[in-house]
């Protein structure tokens, strides 16, 4: 038997009009445990008439890349403290693991790619803390009637070296690591 949670995700692929969705969405709270069983199963069989892709990648802002002068200065830099290039590196390196950003696309779409729902997300937006919606931990949802273009462009510019994504709305998502985190 399915979870409320699991036919409250399933029925967005029900709705096709922008207004209706989101307001399907305000009260919608997507389990990670139900999200994962529809992504398993599109990924296996298929989701009815979907079938699925997915895309992850680590996205590193350019500017954090050490040059090849600081990873010369980091190698000759020897023991003890770090200095001068060696120094810049080194902080480089270290916001590196503040800003990249960990993301995951989820597209469910019919083989006419008339019809499709994304899903996407990075490590920052499940977090309990830290994150860019007011509301907490979210998902990003969006779907054909959002915007007017093919999917092929749509899905080339998301699995771009500069990704961007279609206008989307936040879904309520209820992480389970962020439920041993509760008092």
């Amino acid at each position: 038997m399915a979870s409320d949670s699991l036919e409250k995700l399933l029925g967005l692929f029900n709705l096709a009009k922008k207004k209706d969705i989101e307001r399907y969405c305000r009260d919608l709270i997507v389990s990670s445990e139900d999200l994962t069983k529809i992504l398993l199963v599109g990924r296996v069989t298929g989701l009815g008439q979907y079938n699925y892709a997915c895309h992850f990648d680590d996205i590193i802002p350019h500017h954090l890349h050490p040059k090849d002068a600081e990873h010369d200065a980091l190698a000759n830099n020897g023991v003890g403290p770090l200095t001068g290039d060696a120094r810049k590196a080194m902080r480089k390196i270290g916001q590196i693991f503040k800003d990249r950003s960990l993301m995951a696309v989820h597209l469910f779409y019919t083989p006419s790619k008339k019809y499709w729902h994304m899903f996407y997300f990075d490590q920052r937006d499940y977090n309990a803390r830290n994150n860019h919606w007011k509301l907490g931990p979210h998902i990003h949802y969006s779907q054909d009637s959002f915007i007017n273009e093919p999917l092929d462009s749509i899905w080339a510019r998301v699995v771009s070296q500069t990704p961007q994504f279609p206008p989307s709305i936040h879904i309520r998502y209820d992480y389970h690591h962020n439920r041993r985190m509760r008092p």
